[in-house]
């Protein structure tokens, strides 16, 4: 490497945030990169070796210790957890748009599509890093309705399987506690009975489409960060929904306890095969997945500046 990451971390020439300032905190980093020194080294190369990437470290202050402790999927070893995160940083580098590349890291949410449900309702995608859930993936996309309302959000990474790359999500969530149930079923209803979660799963086909990844995998239960030992009284009551029982939903065929395959794409009902007092109400469903489709489409090329406040 260029420069000693390691070392400006450890001697507080680099302070990614307020928790780099207490010696104690550096020092059990010192004691987790004794047993963890190729691993971390590997991971903060990507630092190193790609200037615009530096901005990382300040919008993930912990990113130094992400080999230290479960990352992503529960059976990754700390080789496997430096690889995938190295990985996602190569993947988001070689994207064409610049701009699509910078949203992917971004602290702030950059809008990548918009549209419009029933009753004129606004719903947005957007893309930042990971922020909070860091430990689920590198970047997240954020599915929000009126008034900048938070519905859904899936964290993942990009990883390379010899010559493809793959997508692994590592957390899907739906609302805050703080957002009623009336609102998501409001929300539901402007989107014609598309889920929330649904509509991200779809952006997120189009977009392994656009950018030439050839798998999508998602944690199960079993295999969410949050199910080890080290986080299961912590973190383990931020998991109030079923991983498996929506990846079963929507096509995923299980890989083995820790993952699921999910499709490259949704099937879509032929109207000839609909009940006619519903086929209104699948081609305005058709037709929210189609924007988005359309979206994707063109985020190679897309002027992207619109930031979530």
């Amino acid at each position: 490497m260029k420069k000693n990451i390691i070392y400006e971390l450890l001697s507080g020439q680099i302070v990614p945030g307020p928790v780099w300032r207490k010696k104690s905190f550096r020092a059990k980093f010192l004691l987790r990169l004794i047993l963890y020194y190729s691993p971390t080294k590997k991971a903060l190369s990507i630092l190193t070796q790609q200037n615009d990437l530096k901005s990382i470290l300040y919008h993930q202050n912990t990113f130094p210790c992400k080999t230290h402790r479960q990352y992503l999927m529960r059976n990754l070893n700390a080789k496997q957890r430096a690889s995938a995160i190295v990985s996602h940083y190569r993947y988001v580098s070689s994207l064409n748009n610049k701009m699509l590349s910078n949203a992917l890291i971004s602290q702030e949410e950059t809008i990548l599509a918009e549209f419009t449900g029933r009753e004129e309702a606004r719903f947005t995608i957007s893309a930042s890093c990971a922020h909070k859930a860091e430990r689920e993936g590198e970047s997240t996309l954020w599915l929000r309705g009126d008034n900048n309302v938070l519905l859904a959000s899936v964290t993942f990474s990009a990883v390379s399987e010899g010559a493809e790359w793959h997508f692994i999500i590592g957390g899907l969530q739906g609302p805050g506690r703080h957002v009623p149930h009336e609102t998501i079923k409001e929300a539901t209803r402007a989107l014609s009975g598309i889920f929330p979660k649904r509509v991200l799963m779809e952006f997120i086909s189009r977009f392994a489409e656009l950018t030439a990844v050839r798998a999508i995998y998602g944690v199960s239960d079993n295999g969410h960060v949050f199910r080890s030992l080290r986080y299961r009284l912590s973190k383990g009551r931020h998991l109030h929904a079923s991983y498996d029982d929506f990846w079963s939903l929507i096509g995923g065929i299980k890989q083995n306890a820790w993952c699921w395959q999910l499709p490259l794409t949704f099937e879509r009902k032929s109207l000839e095969h609909i009940p006619s007092k519903k086929r209104a109400e699948y081609r305005r469903r058709f037709q929210i997945i189609d924007d988005i489709a359309e979206q994707v489409r063109t985020l190679n090329t897309t002027n992207l500046c619109a930031k979530i406040a």
